[in-house]
């Protein structure tokens, strides 16, 4: 290597042209050969016009390479870039060639099946190479594959996969056919589950493969839409201090299975996993203990709407908790019979304004007196972003006491050492 200055270029870079063209045109020959017994002992596909080597295999090995195409010449197979110029094997990336062999050995096991015995195929990694774009399109190839086949043939095939890649778990979640399993260290035994709600709904953040590695992003699993809401405008208006990615669970009985589900997997995938999971309080002060390494919190007000009513989102609402008092009297003399004027008394009435009781139907109603037309998804998620480290105080009616001081401390404004050296 040091006496040969061209090494690195001649050898380092450049793909083993010579055996990855021989293994993959060999390997390709069998499945034209198998593909064509096949067409030959099958009248209905034998008189099908539209079926032909080159439409039902070459084209879908195509699909899995977006810059270049494979072409027939003769007995050989030729790679060409999408203007029609040839290209020498030795030229296309090392992503590009592993996805022409694994095509070609996935092809040649369907060819090849035997609907009497029961057909495993085992892919070690086969992300490894392959960019995240090209681990999605081997997933569809290889469920397009499965999905041909009848319901009867199907069960007696199966395709196992170990991987670590994020963003080929995310794209299995799309399928129905699917099964995922996760293995720890020390087990021995590996359960598999059947794609469900709470699979696809925890998708996306798996499809988020450096969620956890530049940005920090924390998968953070929310009861409803309206939380989601919040804590998406919090994230934004936080200049990328919150740093969350949230999934939706859309009730309580689905987020415990999320909070169960994302244990395992989380583990499984991660060297140093976390996620947070933020329940209504609903009228319940017990907190709640982390399910390994989800952990989990309760606001301390009924639902997140509550938050509106505490004096930083009254702030930002351009008002005191008085002053809003004087706003809703006035408007009560004049709404009297309005389908919500009881509710809103109750409100300017109560000594903990209503903290742990349903304002549901009066949340943006308290906007529109104080005088606002922002949403108030958009209210409660500026004023959390605005939180401080320093200036977190749990008594009153602050908007801390509202959401809980190790929400806070956790997931919106984490104490610095130099908060810790102060305190």
């Amino acid at each position: 290597m040091e006496r040969n200055v061209t090494w690195l270029s001649q050898v380092r870079r450049k793909n083993q042209a010579d055996n990855f063209k021989a293994a993959s045109a060999h390997l390709l020959r069998e499945v034209e050969t198998a593909y064509l017994r096949r067409l030959q002992d099958t009248p209905e596909i034998r008189f099908d016009p539209s079926k032909d080597f080159r439409t039902d295999r070459l084209e879908r090995i195509n699909s899995l390479i977006p810059n270049i195409i494979i072409e027939q010449e003769g007995s050989n197979f030729v790679f060409r870039s999408l203007s029609g110029e040839l290209i020498a094997p030795d030229q296309i990336s090392s992503g590009e060639s592993e996805s022409v062999s694994l095509a070609a050995e996935i092809m040649y096991f369907f060819e090849t099946l035997d609907f009497n015995k029961f057909n495993l195929l085992l892919l070690d990694e086969p992300d490894v190479h392959l960019h995240p774009d090209l681990q999605a399109r081997l997933v569809y190839f290889l469920i397009q594959h499965l999905e041909d086949l009848s319901e009867d043939n199907r069960n007696s095939v199966a395709i196992l996969i170990a991987t670590h890649s994020t963003p080929l778990v995310s794209v299995f979640a799309s399928s129905d056919i699917a099964r995922i399993g996760t293995k720890k260290f020390e087990d021995d035994l590996v359960q598999f589950k059947l794609v469900d709600e709470n699979i696809k709904k925890a998708a996306p953040f798996f499809g988020h493969p450096l969620s956890l590695t530049l940005s920090n992003d924390v998968m953070l699993i929310l009861e409803g839409e309206d939380d989601e809401r919040v804590w998406q405008q919090a994230s934004r208006s936080s200049n990328c201090r919150i740093n969350v990615f949230p999934v939706l669970a859309q009730s309580v009985d689905v987020q415990g299975d999320m909070e169960r589900f994302c244990e395992t997997l989380l583990t499984a995938i991660y060297d140093h996993p976390i996620a947070y999971s933020i329940r209504d309080g609903d009228g319940v002060i017990e907190e709640l203990e982390p399910i390994g390494p989800v952990i989990r919190f309760r606001l301390r007000c009924y639902a997140i709407e509550n938050a509106l009513v505490s004096d930083e989102c009254l702030a930002l609402l351009g008002c005191t908790w008085a002053e809003f008092q004087q706003l809703a009297n006035a408007w009560l003399t004049q709404n009297s019979e309005h389908r919500d004027a009881e509710l809103m008394r109750q409100l300017i009435q109560s000594d903990d304004r209503l903290r742990h009781q349903k304002i549901k139907k009066i949340r943006q109603l308290i906007c529109g007196i104080a005088g606002s037309n922002k949403p108030w998804e958009v209210l409660i998620g500026q004023s959390i972003a605005q939180l401080r480290a320093e200036h977190i105080v749990d008594e009153g009616f602050h908007l801390v006491s509202f959401l809980g001081v190790e929400l806070v401390n956790t997931i919106v404004a984490p104490p610095t050492d130099t908060d810790s050296d102060t305190n």
